[in-house]
């Protein structure tokens, strides 16, 4: 023992006594046999054959009577298409209005025929456009004849007859969003035939085939049996497993504290980064039958990690609410702890002087508990996989740690498992191969043991089998198909980061946004700060004898998995969640040693010099941590006290370098006083101040997390929050956060009555129309908002329409009751460069032209067909003496798009957004914070389609921005893209009813202009090696 009390010790601890080896069971040879098998099936498991989902669309439903229909395909084209009708139901169509044979993109819209299939009658010839190439153009329709269209992955042609007339851009087919036609009745007797059939791309839903089955079944049998074969040769090499003593204690107050502050949290966390985003996917997986993106990249298969999400999927059929949600994270924190807690009670865990130390043991739970709580916290709650995935790394720890300390096989096989199963939970799970990585030299040791080197061979095998599990989890209903057309969509819209782009994490973590909050800096700079210092110990030490076998093995693995992360896919700083347990693990281990490991350093003994360094760290690390922000992603913080700015108390801000020194040195100086009056030896009392001011710093961001987030419950209690919802309805059977949130219901609006008067250019803005003709207002006109309605479009173009316009006045409402809103809608160009619309208010006279007593211009920095909401300020302007009001208009944009239009103003109900959307109204919901709106239904995926959406929740502030998010953008392959081509869109509003300065909500109301599903779907499976998948046209478009 060393003159500190450090006990020498090897990396590994010597074996222990064994018993005489005993004869190995003869089924041991076939359990041996077994776990090889095991390997080499999980290599064929992602190219062994799978059943392939085949759906097939007919359309129409009668063929006497075809009804236009949706059909938002997901991939947006079909693998084939064959639409076939006559001349005679040509002729049909040219009698109609519209004269459409059959779009596949909403016949009014532009795109109809730049991006889909528009076929059209007019004066007795056929026009065929798609992808914008007019294939037939002024063909006659006279006779009897038949046109097909039909398409597969060699592009589309058009034959007459059978006759081929006109051929397509190869691998190019038509986009598909509905199957729309002006003709309402049809007569076979008289050959009129008009016929759709498309084969939908659904590639990703497959199952496995019976011989997937066997290797399934081989893998998961041989697996046990090589676990079983692992402890079986422990035992004849006389290696039992042995029961060792904890030197922690089995119990103390922090096994108390820290579970309940893990508790407390699934009520008061904020959001974490994709909460919403995973949870959709989850619980589509639930219904496709497979994981898919959902929002965007036609819903790409997210294989070969996705047990994660159909775990998380089955457990929401328990509930959607955040608290539901969050208790598994809650569970794989509390196993961590534990798992935790058990690693550093193990013998040999701390220095000699502190195991037999009972304040040495207690100083290690408490800092542990910090270290946990620091780390855990800000990245560990919510659905993302990093909780899972640092659960699995710190088991993967304790099973290596205990196979090499007691040089078994069997804990190095249940290491392998969970290594490899944390590998294919995350691109970040393979953070949990570090302690493997880091512990191989002495595996390969312990495998080869007493064996030949051929019999190593197979050993290892052996002790990888059981890691052969995680391939079931990751190909088990998944393919390499599945993974090389996702990878190929992904990377046909953007670059993934590669290893160099790692200082784009560290970048983010240092930034002023959420992902560089003070709460998700400080454990993490700590870890590294402590890793640089342990270096330089382990070197200047010269030997690691004195070292903690735990200590190092933790500290090499958090090394190893910081370098791991380097080749993660992407560089976001939630990533570090997967280090929550290597990270604390090592950190509490460090920290509760470096006083003695520091005396016991070869040489003269580390004196001032030393301390300025040390010291130094902590007050650096604490400051730049502390100069995170209080925020967190895509979360109003209300209730928050300091929120979006770095913590501080008082006039005190806690990121002060000279707050955290003149803190460090009142530790020093303490610890030297406590030392004089214990009568200690007199010691260099810096030592013991370095782990406690890093402690406190931790302690620090710990009670102001979660200080900040229950102040702020208990402030919104009786308006809302995300954490007083979690505390007053943990089910959601309230609604979350729509319930908060304000809408007006403007199919409900009565508009008010015009009193005369009114002037303008009727040849530029038009009474009851003027707008886009695809986005008509959202009731007809002149009912409800559209009782009056101007616009200044001409057709579909509005190249030189200049002119004003002024309504009539409108008798201003005496009073309106609660929950009533005065509004008018407005569609078009209104950013206030070039068109502008005043709201002009006037005071009736008894006789001449009412006195304009006020004027408001509206403008939303928007430029869109979408109608948009306008609140009036009716109260004002009664105060200013106003007893009418009127619109004042003005077209001033001589380029296209420039048109304007608008409504007469109207008394819209105000109702909660709970209210406005029915129960089972499928609702789009921005990624960002659908998490908080459990009960809006999201849109389902079935058999490669989207359900048309009804209504949307989006994140925007100006205009319409909630569409320009990426799920809106058709070059992303947007889940909700093709609405804004396929259906009228009204923005409602969206305002909080208690925090009116939260302005970036934007709920829409989406009306269809076609039935929802009148077609008929077939599903076929086709049997296809794991590497094949169908024909298909290219994407993304090259013109989009």
């Amino acid at each position: 023992m060393t003159r500190s009390g450090i006990a020498s010790r090897p990396v590994g601890t010597p074996p222990r006594p064994v018993e005489p080896p005993r004869r190995r069971p003869r089924w041991t040879r076939f359990a041996l046999v077994a776990a090889v098998v095991a390997v080499l099936a999980t290599v064929l498991l992602p190219v062994a054959p799978v059943e392939m989902e085949r759906p097939v669309v007919t359309w129409p439903q009668s063929a006497s009577a075809p009804v236009s229909t949706m059909l938002q395909l997901t991939a947006q084209t079909p693998l084939e298409i064959d639409a076939r009708f006559s001349c005679a139901a040509a002729r049909v169509a040219d009698g109609t209005d519209g004269g459409v044979v059959l779009a596949t993109i909403s016949p009014d819209q532009p795109a109809a025929g730049l991006q889909g299939l528009l076929v059209t009658a007019t004066d007795g010839t056929l026009d065929v456009t798609a992808d914008d190439r007019a294939l037939v153009s002024g063909a006659p329709i006279n006779g009897d004849c038949l046109y097909t269209v039909t398409g597969d992955a060699a592009g589309l042609t058009v034959a007459r007859d059978g006759v081929p007339v006109a051929q397509g851009e190869p691998g190019m087919l038509p986009a598909v969003d509905v199957l729309a036609t002006s003709i309402d009745a049809l007569s076979a007797g008289a050959g009129e035939q008009l016929s759709v059939e498309l084969v939908v791309d659904d590639q990703f839903a497959t199952s496995p085939s019976p011989l997937k089955w066997v290797l399934i079944a081989l893998v998961v049998v041989g697996a046990v049996l090589a676990l079983a074969f692992l402890v079986a040769e422990d035992r004849a090499a006389g290696r039992r497993r042995v029961r060792e003593r904890r030197t922690g204690g089995r119990f103390s107050v922090v096994d108390l504290v820290v579970p309940a502050v893990m508790l407390s949290w699934v009520f008061l966390a904020p959001m974490s980064d994709d909460d919403g985003y995973y949870a959709a996917m989850a619980r589509s997986a639930a219904d496709e039958g497979m994981v898919g993106n959902y929002y965007q990249l036609l819903n790409q298969n997210f294989t070969p990690f996705t047990w994660f999400y159909r775990v998380l999927g089955e457990w929401q059929v328990l509930g959607d609410s955040a608290v539901v949600q969050r208790i598994p994270a809650l569970v794989t924190g509390l196993l961590t702890w534990w798992a935790l807690r058990w690693y550093t009670t193990r013998p040999g865990a701390l220095p000699a002087v502190l195991e037999r130390s009972r304040r040495g043991r207690g100083s290690l739970q408490v800092v542990l508990a910090l270290a946990v709580l620091a780390w855990w916290l800000p990245y560990g709650m919510g659905v993302r996989p990093e909780a899972a995935v640092g659960f699995l790394a710190t088991a993967t720890l304790l099973a290596v740690s205990a196979g090499i300390r007691q040089r078994r096989l069997a804990p190095l096989g249940l290491a392998a498992f969970t290594a490899a199963l944390g590998m294919v939970a995350h691109p970040t799970g393979f953070v949990a191969l570090a302690p493997l990585l880091v512990g191989l030299p002495a595996i390969v040791g312990i495998v080869r043991e007493g064996v030949p080197a051929a019999a190593g061979w197979l050993r290892g095998l052996a002790v990888l089998a059981p890691g052969a599990v995680a391939g079931v989890a990751a190909f088990g209903d998944g393919t390499l198909n599945d993974f090389l057309r996702g990878q190929e969509i992904f990377l046909s819209v953007q670059e993934q980061n590669d290893w160099f782009d790692e200082y784009q994490r560290w970048n983010f973590l240092f930034s002023p946004i959420a992902m560089g909050s003070y709460a998700k800096r400080a454990a993490v700079v700590l870890g590294v700060a402590s890793l640089l210092w342990f270096a330089v110990i382990a070197a200047a030490s010269r030997s690691r004898r004195t070292l903690s076998p735990q200590l190092v093995l933790a500290g090499q693995s958090l090394a190893a998995a910081l370098l791991l992360l380097w080749i993660t896919p992407s560089k976001w700083t939630h990533h570090f969640g997967a280090l929550s347990g290597l990270g604390p693990a090592f950190l509490a281990l460090f920290l509760t040693s470096l006083p003695v490991l520091v005396r016991t350093l070869p040489g003269r003994r580390p004196g001032p010099l030393a301390a300025v360094p040390a010291i130094g760290t902590v007050v650096v690390v604490a400051s730049v941590s502390l100069h995170g922000p209080n925020s967190w992603a895509y979360s109003w913080l209300q209730g928050v006290p300091h929120a979006n700015v770095p913590p501080f108390v008082s006039r005190f801000t806690l990121d002060s370098p000279l707050l955290w020194l003149a803190g460090a040195l009142a530790v020093v100086l303490l610890v030297r006083l406590a030392g004089r009056r214990a009568g200690l030896p007199r010691r260099r009392p810096w030592l013991t101040a370095v782990p406690l001011v890093a402690s406190v710093f931790l302690a620090t961001t710990v009670v102001h997390l979660l200080g900040s987030f229950a102040l702020a419950a208990v402030r919104t209690l009786d308006t809302y929050s995300p954490w007083a919802d979690a505390l007053t309805d943990p089910l959601a059977r309230e609604g979350g956060a729509a319930r908060a949130i304000d809408v007006l219901d403007v199919e409900s609006a009565r508009a008010l009555t015009p009193s005369g008067g009114g002037s303008g250019d009727p040849d530029v803005f038009a009474p009851g129309s003027g707008w886009y003709p695809p986005s008509p207002p959202p009731t007809p006109v002149g009912d409800g908002p559209a009782t009056y309605a101007w616009g200044s479009l001409d057709g579909q173009t509005d190249g030189g329409a200049v002119g004003s316009f002024t309504s009539p006045w409108f008798d201003l409402p005496a009073d309106l009751a609660d929950g009533e809103q005065l509004a008018v809608l407005v569609a078009g160009k209104l950013d206030g460069e070039g068109n502008r619309l005043t709201v002009e208010y006037g005071r009736s006279t008894g006789t001449g032209e009412p006195a304009v007593v006020s004027a408001t211009e509206l403008e939303d920095g928007a430029q869109s067909a979408i109608w948009r909401t306008q609140r009036l300020d009716a109260a004002a302007a009664r105060d200013a003496g106003a007893d009418l009001v009127r619109l004042v208009a003005l077209d001033g944009t001589t380029t296209g798009p420039g048109w304007l239009a608008f409504t007469g103003p109207s008394v819209v109900p105000v109702v909660p957004l709970s209210a406005y959307t029915p129960a089972d109204a499928p609702v789009a919901v921005a990624w960002q914070f659908s998490w908080l709106f459990p009960e809006e239904r999201q849109l389902d995926i079935s058999s490669g389609i989207t359900e048309p959406m009804q209504y949307a929740v989006m994140l925007g502030t100006q205009g319409v921005a909630g569409v320009d998010d990426n799920t809106w953008q058709l070059f992303r392959g947007g889940l909700f893209a093709p609405a804004p081509r396929s259906s009228s869109m009204t923005l409602v509003g969206g305002t909080f009813r208690d925090f009116p300065a939260i302005t970036d909500v934007q709920v829409f109301r989406v009306v269809a202009p076609y039935a929802p599903a009148a077609y008929d779907v077939e599903t076929a499976t086709d049997t296809r090696w794991g590497w094949q998948g169908p024909e298909e046209a290219r994407w993304p478009y090259p013109r989009i």
